[in-house]
């Protein structure tokens, strides 16, 4: 080989090996600019969809954003644990992008926010009753006629859910109203026959509530609606929706979402048809 092939050949190495590490430097760099961090609103109170305990944020919902997260390598969540109503509020402000609390989908809602069209789980609508008070076993929401039903809230799912009972059947259950009285309250007024009964998502912690407290004359029914619940987006993340259906459709595929219903509701709510009629 002359001298001037060997120039030619360390030059056209040199050439190759600095074109290398510009495209890695530059693969690097498009890699770090295309992950965006976005502000995610959980509740702090809401055990077992997503709590928090000796500082750290725990439950289902969370559980399930964590595994959303992974899926998705250009995302980032950072959580904030507040208040249902800080949830929204923040929201609507564009201080937080996507929020979660067992939130069903209703006209509202969807005129306010982006909905996916993946659920990321089923909350299970069970009437807890003092079985004393009852003949037989209440199956329905008709078993409730005549009953002194505990007070629900009213910008709840359960005073819609009631209200529209009634309309199509008469106003034959007195529906009461309160602002805020715990579950574990209103389940200790079933237990003594303060209440005949209380309707319920059953993703709130009532069972393991009549489990701790010994509350002996609760009886639980089986599903008496089952809605989907979905996490809300700003408007303005519509593509980050769009994104999040990938996953979950993917950690149903896989068994996750089974898996972490399981840790936290004690059944896998996905075996469940939707029914809200």
């Amino acid at each position: 080989m002359n001298k001037l092939m060997k120039i030619s050949t360390v030059l056209t190495a040199s050439i190759a090996l600095f074109s290398g590490i510009t495209t890695v430097g530059q693969s690097a760099t498009a890699h770090a600019t295309k992950t965006k961090t976005y502000q995610v609103a959980v509740s702090s109170s809401s055990r077992p969809l997503s709590y928090e305990q000796n500082g750290q944020l725990k439950g289902y919902e969370v559980e399930a954003l964590r595994k959303i997260d992974q899926q998705l390598p250009d995302v980032k969540f950072k959580y904030h644990a507040v208040s249902q109503n800080a949830e929204l509020v923040g929201l609507d402000s564009g201080k937080y992008d996507l929020a979660v609390n067992g939130f069903y989908k209703n006209p509202a809602r969807t005129k306010k926010y982006a909905f996916g069209k993946e659920n990321d789980g089923l909350s299970l609508v069970r009437i807890y009753y003092n079985k004393q008070q009852f003949k037989n076993k209440v199956t329905k929401i008709d078993n409730l006629a005549g009953k002194e039903l505990a007070p629900v809230n009213a910008n709840g799912g359960m005073y819609n859910l009631l209200t529209t009972w009634n309309k199509q059947n008469g106003n034959k259950i007195n529906v009461k109203t309160t602002t805020g009285i715990p579950t574990q309250q209103l389940l200790t007024g079933v237990n003594t026959g303060k209440y005949d009964a209380m309707i319920d998502p059953s993703n709130l912690g009532e069972a393991s509530i009549i489990k701790e407290r010994h509350l002996s004359q609760v009886q639980t029914s089986k599903p008496v609606r089952v809605y989907p619940t979905y996490i809300l987006f700003s408007k303005k993340n519509k593509p980050l929706a769009s994104k999040v259906d990938g996953a979950l459709k993917a950690l149903k595929k896989d068994g996750t979402m089974k898996q972490l219903s399981q840790q936290a509701f004690g059944e896998n709510v996905f075996k469940y048809q939707a029914k809200s009629n």
